[in-house]
């Protein structure tokens, strides 16, 4: 059966669920078709989302997540193994561009059956050294993961993994307690706690896993992993306030630094109709030339 299914080699997978994040998902898509030589996309919405004629273009397949009751969105992610459509699956967020050519993952990553980010960079380029937002992580010393991006195969680890993952999303509350318990964490369960607790569970941390590899990566724009000192209280919703955004056909510039790779810039108000246009216009030419 899982032969039948896997049918296309390799390709970029995002959920989007709701109108705001189908449009980032389109601006996304933009960027992969721009940026990068392997470009399959494939996007999961809900059962009742309208996608937009003018964005069925870009995406290569569009599937449509089962509503088995879960009540946040993030709950609904392990279906990426039943949903993808590829032997090898990148999953990236929605609310993220890439910003410059990664074809090369690929190669380095097919050693494994699955693997996550394991570092994030701020807008230097430098790696975040910062626990902020996985204090939480350190009672039960779950991996520090990263779902903005991971990579995964059609293999048995990847079954077993998103198997059990479906189990801890079902029963966060219950997880979350048991993990989490006396520290601050979020109730709104999201893939990295729940992904943390399924790698802890089945032992599978220095697995998919390591500080020691460099990629996959992305930059991560949350506040507090910018090592910002001279702020001290910090907007931890809104980076847009202390930097400069330049997007053009030449790239992404933030801070004054050029970016690279991946750009997760998670605040939903950076993604202007101004750059989608510009996407666009960048999107049409490589299609005529």
């Amino acid at each position: 059966m899982w032969q039948e299914k896997y049918c296309m080699s390799r390709g970029y997978f995002v959920f989007a669920q709701g109108k705001e994040y189908i449009r980032l998902a389109y601006a996304l898509a933009l960027s992969i078709k721009n940026t990068q030589n392997i470009n399959q996309i494939c996007i999961a919405i809900d059962p009742n989302d309208h996608m937009p004629k003018d964005y069925k273009k870009v995406f290569d397949h569009v599937v449509r997540i089962k509503n088995v009751g879960l009540k946040h969105p993030m709950q609904n992610e392990y279906q990426i193994w039943d949903l993808t459509p590829f032997k090898e699956t990148i999953h990236v967020e929605a609310d993220m561009i890439f910003t410059s050519n990664v074809d090369h993952w690929w190669y380095e990553l097919r050693q494994h059956d699955l693997f996550f980010t394991s570092n994030v960079k701020d807008y230097r380029g430098h790696i975040t050294k910062s626990n902020f937002y996985r204090r939480h992580f350190e009672k039960k010393k779950l991996p520090k993961l990263y779902n903005g991006i991971y990579y995964f195969k059609y293999s048995h680890l990847a079954n077993k993994f998103f198997n059990k993952a479906k189990e801890v999303s079902a029963r966060y509350p219950w997880y979350a307690e048991y993990f989490f318990a006396g520290t601050w964490y979020p109730e709104t369960p999201t893939t990295d706690e729940i992904f943390g607790i399924t790698a802890y569970m089945l032992d599978l941390e220095y697995i998919v896993f390591s500080k020691s590899y460099s990629v996959p990566y992305f930059t991560h724009m949350k506040v507090r992993l910018q090592d910002w000192k001279q702020i001290e209280a910090p907007d931890s919703e809104n980076w847009l306030r202390y930097l400069t955004v330049n997007y053009s056909k030449k790239g992404l510039m933030v801070g004054g630094f050029q970016q690279h790779g991946p750009f997760h810039y998670q605040n939903k108000l950076f993604m202007t109709d101004k750059m989608i246009d510009t996407m666009k216009e960048i999107y049409n030419e490589r299609r005529t030339t």
